[in-house]
Formats: structure tokens, C-alpha cells, sequence
């Protein structure tokens, strides 16, 4: 068994104000204690967290993001290669609007690596690959 978490659940732990914040603490508990097995991310979700905790929060919640996400590595990253971007692009065009490009590149990364679940907050994104919570 293993989980891919999605940037909603990752931004609702890291903002207190979020109105999903204590849920996603609990979801993240049980994710890092191992519950769901091996917690992976993508490049893309990085790239997402950091972005959206800049623009919202500010250079210090980026950068306590990032050091979550990079130097304390509590999850696993995996590349958006080649072949999981193609699927990422099928993906996308077959769910417009629905899904952003990123969501697409979770499902098509969830595919490639056989990852059981996507921990989000996105009902769109989980209707296409069974998840949490």
C-alpha cells in the first residue's frame, strides 16, 4: 500500500486559518505514521505548495514549506518524467476543466509508480483514483 498526497491537504496542515487545517493534520498524522504505507510527492506538488505559500503567506511560509517538503524530506519525490507527463497531458484533456494540469500529472504519477491511494481534499482529483479520506 502506498499514498501519494495531494498539495490541498499539504497547504490546509500548513495554514492554521484554513478552514480544512485540523482535518489535514490528522490525515497527515496517519499518513507520516505509516498507516497508508510509503507517503510520496510529486515535483509538480512542490513546486504547487511552494508557489501557493508564497503567494498566500508570504517568503517565510514558503520557506517553512520548503524545508518541510526538501530538507526534512518527509516525503518521498517522485519525478514527473517524460512518460508520466504525456499521461499527465492525456489526463488533462480528457477531464477539462475539471482538473488542473498538476492534478492531471497526480493521477498519471499515481498510474506510473502503482500508488494505492491520493490523499486530497479535491473531489474532482479523487474521482479518478481511488483515495483519502
Amino acid at each position: 500500500m502506498s499514498v501519494l498526497v495531494d498539495t490541498s491537504v499539504i497547504v490546509a496542515a500548513l495554514s492554521a486559518r484554513d478552514r480544512l487545517h485540523s482535518r489535514a493534520l490528522r490525515l497527515l498524522r496517519e499518513v507520516l505514521e505509516g498507516r497508508w504505507g510509503p507517503a510520496y510527492i510529486t515535483d509538480y506538488i512542490v513546486d504547487e505548495v511552494l508557489t501557493y505559500m508564497l503567494s498566500r503567506g508570504g517568503a517565510e511560509a514558503a520557506l517553512k514549506a520548503g524545508r518541510l517538503l526538501l530538507e526534512k524530506r518527509v516525503f518521498r519525490i517522485l519525478p514527473v518524467s517524460m512518460d508520466v507527463f504525456l499521461e499527465a497531458w492525456r489526463v488533462f484533456r480528457e477531464n477539462l476543466p475539471r482538473l488542473s494540469f498538476t492534478d492531471a500529472s497526480i493521477v498519471a504519477a499515481a498510474k506510473a509508480y502503482s500508488i494505492d491511494y491520493i490523499a486530497t481534499f479535491d473531489e474532482d482529483l479523487a474521482a479518478l483514483h481511488p483515495s483519502i479520506p
